[in-house]
């Protein structure tokens, strides 16, 4: 079974026929919407393309027949690389749709508990060959290099749907203050009471509503502005100028 597993795939054609289903399942994924495109990624799939009909041509010349089998392991090692980026998409999919779920409900610790799930997975795996070489514990640089994916890409989900108001807003900063009073044991109920009414009539005055929320998205989105507004004025003129 091994025997005829190897010398089926030396044949140079069934490495072609292999190149070409890989070639059509990129095109397919590359049409999901929901998953990021990469012009590093087209780059580099082009080049290996083009070593790959190199090694073709070279097999195809009829040159001796060591150099035609380091032509067809060539060919081989190069669908392997193409074997490991169709893992990584089908791993990166239900990522993906996890994200997109959570979009939707994000106040649902289920949809956030998925993302985590599939996106450890997923990262663990891209960076797998890069943690054996970090230097430091595989396991500790895999857990570093995914926590702060995922937290990226939350952020990234939630700011290109709009939704980044529902928690960098005064009422996302209130229920986050109610929560921990609520969960203070040590503060007398008297405290607690005159600091929770102060924060209802905080959310009454709608003037201050729409200037915390303002200042909440300018620090988030630009906190030049509030800490060196000298140089953002600079900074923008120099944008205008251009």
């Amino acid at each position: 079974m091994w025997n005829f597993l190897v010398n089926t795939l030396s044949i140079a054609y069934v490495q072609l026929v292999i190149l070409g289903l890989f070639i059509w399942y990129f095109l397919m994924h590359r049409k999901d919407l929901r998953m990021p495109l990469s012009r590093v990624g087209l780059i580099r799939m082009v080049i290996l393309l083009l070593i790959f009909l190199y090694f073709l041509m070279s097999w195809a010349s009829g040159i001796r027949p060591a150099l035609a089998e380091a032509a067809v392991f060539g060919m081989f090692v190069i669908n392997l690389f193409f074997l490991n980026s169709l893992i990584l998409s089908r791993l990166e999919r239900p990522y993906r749709e996890a994200l997109d779920t959570y979009c939707q409900d994000p106040q649902n610790m289920e949809n956030l508990a998925a993302v985590w799930s599939s996106g450890k997975r997923f990262y663990y795996l891209r960076h797998a060959i890069s943690s054996l070489m970090s230097g430091e514990s595989p396991a500790r640089f895999l857990h570093e290099i995914a926590s702060g994916r995922i937290r990226d890409d939350v952020q990234d989900s939630l700011r290109q749907r709009g939704l980044t108001h529902h928690f960098i807003s005064l009422k996302g900063m209130i229920a986050y203050l109610e929560g921990r009073l609520a969960a203070e044991e040590f503060l007398p109920p008297e405290f607690k009471d005159v600091v929770k009414k102060q924060l209802e009539n905080l959310q009454q005055h709608p003037w201050v509503v729409d200037q915390i929320n303002a200042y909440l998205e300018l620090a988030m989105e630009n906190p030049e502005k509030i800490h060196n507004p000298e140089w953002s004025m600079m900074w923008d003129k120099t944008r205008s100028a251009k």
